[in-house]
């Protein structure tokens, strides 16, 4: 029994439902007022309706907005405008739909709240039914550029060598909630007079720019003296102008401020200049040796290398300038520099030392006494009998570049290293020189001489030979014998070898144009070796081919000249056997391929 009344209560209930929800399905549900006046069960074209009747007349609307035009003032500015652009209602339409719409919104559980609410509740569109806020947002968001202002930030720049600050300013920005509602009151008759407006103030992110300016005025508040090894480099307040800048930083917490400081790479570029006033490689000593004295004598001093790295410099220079805080004197000290007398009596400037790094050579001239450069150690010589004035000339440029070099113990010789550049403004001249297939004129034809005479010293010293090339063809003037010239071309092709004596090694060459003889001498300390080599092998022999004739428009008729020799081509090997007390410790291997050259005439065709 008790089921029954319980099934049959329930179906009560959702027949009721069902009813209500059929009978309000288009229409305004209980609860709906506007001014307590109901408006359940209306279509929408009848709460428009409705809504037009109780609201829409113009005379009553002016008589509540208490007058045709309404005047919003800003101190001496003011603006005129009708009770309806500030949103007085004069379209009812959507406010039909929100109450057509209260409880009707799709779902189910969301509708049944919102029935639930207004029928024990009710649910008032007073508010709606009398002012549009869409319409009071939209004036306000057309005035709100001319009354709006932006916080202005304190602020510092440079003029000349002067610091000028700005004071920070506060801004404002229209209250859209304040005036809404005092909107509102206006229009529908609540409040009387003029609508003042309502701003709310705006802080500016950096408000004070003391600490900026003392710290700008700080840079700037003396020249800078760069001093190294008793030269100056001066930076005037100008200069120092130029190079500072007002950064915006920013806290953990968000906040801002304002620092001075030195542009970096304003400051490294300055000092990249100055580097090249400083900056110089270490050059080592070179020297002559007399047998007869065992004395060295320095015929080119060393010289220190010095280096200014312009990011260490700039760091330097900075955290002295940028290290005192305002009202502070620089770390960098207030002195006068020396050798600046005409500086005005009263002119403080700062000196900062700039960190140079000086590099001192591998053969310094102080320390010759302990090279044990005390005799010949080994010698090597060739002939340039036949050589044309162009390749003498040139014989004697490339040994002039290695005159008195002085090779540490355990390091390599590089011949490429100290030739330089074969160019005629080095003094070479032009010369017959091997290149590609052919024997052509060229700046440098002779150099060779030099790399040649140079590896029999090292050959016969019995220094590890490191890189020799042999020439393409046999060339006469290294010969004999044949398989112990050694060719170079930089930089691809050197020749290299190892001072592997516990003591330093001179090389002194000497040139005698009436024998045409070079020669190149290695004195250091003589090791306790001996040095032989064998006969070169002469293998897999092809015999050149016939001569080749070329017309030169240059020569005379009837003349011709010989620029290439005949040659056989051929492998050579050659055995260096080293020996120290008795006992043979190496025996090193050159080979050499050369291949066959034929004779070139040039057969002049000139009238």
């Amino acid at each position: 029994m008790l089921l029954f009344a319980f099934t049959t209560l329930i179906l009560v209930f959702f027949i009721l439902f069902a009813g209500y929800e059929f009978i309000f399905r288009d229409r305004v549900i209980l609860g709906v007022s506007v001014f307590g006046q109901s408006m359940r069960g209306l279509t929408r074209t009848e709460a428009r309706k409705f809504l037009q009747t109780q609201f829409g007349q113009k005379d009553a609307m002016l008589a509540r907005a208490g007058g045709e035009l309404v005047v919003l003032r800003d101190g001496d500015h003011t603006w005129s405008a009708h009770p309806w652009e500030l949103g007085l209602r004069t379209d009812f339409d959507p406010v039909a739909d929100s109450a057509v719409l209260l409880g009707h919104r799709g779902t189910l559980s969301g509708d049944l709240i919102e029935q639930a609410r207004c029928f024990l509740l009710g649910c008032d569109l007073s508010l709606d039914a009398q002012f549009d806020s869409r319409v009071a947002l939209a004036y306000l968001d057309a005035l709100a550029p001319q009354v709006n202002r932006a916080p202005v930030d304190a602020s510092v720049h440079i003029d000349g060598v002067s610091v000028v600050s700005a004071p920070a300013q506060n801004g404002r920005e229209l209250d859209t909630a304040v005036m809404l509602e005092q909107m509102r009151k206006r229009v529908l008759g609540i409040d009387q007079g003029e609508l003042v407006l309502a701003f709310q103030e705006k802080k500016p992110s950096i408000t004070n720019a003391d600490s900026a300016k003392a710290q700008a005025e700080a840079i700037l508040s003396a020249p800078v003296f760069l001093t190294f090894s008793g030269r100056t480099w001066a930076l005037d307040r100008g200069a120092l102008s130029g190079m500072l800048t007002i950064q915006t930083k920013q806290d953990a917490s968000g906040g801002k401020s304002l620092s001075a400081t030195l542009d970096h790479a304003k400051v490294v570029a300055y000092l990249t200049t100055v580097a090249r006033d400083i900056n110089q490689p270490a050059r080592d000593a070179r020297f002559h040796f007399d047998p007869s004295t065992h004395q060295l004598t320095v015929i080119r001093p060393s010289q220190n290398g010095e280096t200014l790295d312009p990011e260490a410099a700039a760091k330097a220079i900075e955290q002295q300038l940028l290290a005192s805080g305002p009202g502070q004197k620089s770390s960098a000290g207030a002195r006068r520099p020396p050798g600046n007398a005409s500086l005005p009596a009263d002119l403080s400037v700062r000196t900062i030392s700039l960190p140079v790094t000086t590099t001192k050579p591998a053969v310094a001239m102080e320390d010759a006494a302990n090279f044990g450069i005390k005799e010949l150690v080994s010698q090597g010589v060739s002939n340039f009998r036949g050589s044309a004035a162009g390749r003498v000339q040139n014989i004697k440029t490339a040994t002039e570049q290695f005159d008195g070099i002085v090779i540490p113990p355990g390091t390599t010789f590089s011949f490429d290293q100290y030739l330089g550049d074969v160019v005629e403004a080095n003094g070479y001249d032009d010369a017959y020189v091997i290149f590609k297939d052919q024997t052509v004129l060229g700046p440098g034809g002779g150099v060779c001489q030099v790399s040649t005479t140079l590896f029999r010293a090292a050959f016969w010293g019995g220094f590890p030979i490191v890189e020799r090339w042999a020439h393409a063809y046999r060339v006469g003037y290294y010969e004999p014998p044949v398989g112990l010239d050694a060719t170079v071309f930089a930089p691809t092709v050197d020749m290299k070898f190892t001072n592997d004596t516990p003591n330093y090694l001179l090389i002194e060459p000497s040139i005698n144009v009436k024998t045409t003889t070079l020669t190149f001498n290695l004195y250091g300390t003589k090791p306790n070796r001996t040095v032989e080599m064998t006969d070169p092998v002469q293998d897999k022999i092809v015999p050149h081919g016939p001569p080749l004739y070329t017309n030169d428009p240059t020569l005379k008729q009837g003349v011709t000249k010989q620029v290439d020799f005949a040659h056989d081509g051929m492998d050579v090997t050659i055995w260096r056997t080293i020996t120290v007390d008795g006992q043979v410790v190496k025996k090193d291997k050159f080979f050499s391929r050369y291949q066959p050259w034929v004779a070139r005439y040039m057969v002049g065709t000139k009238p």
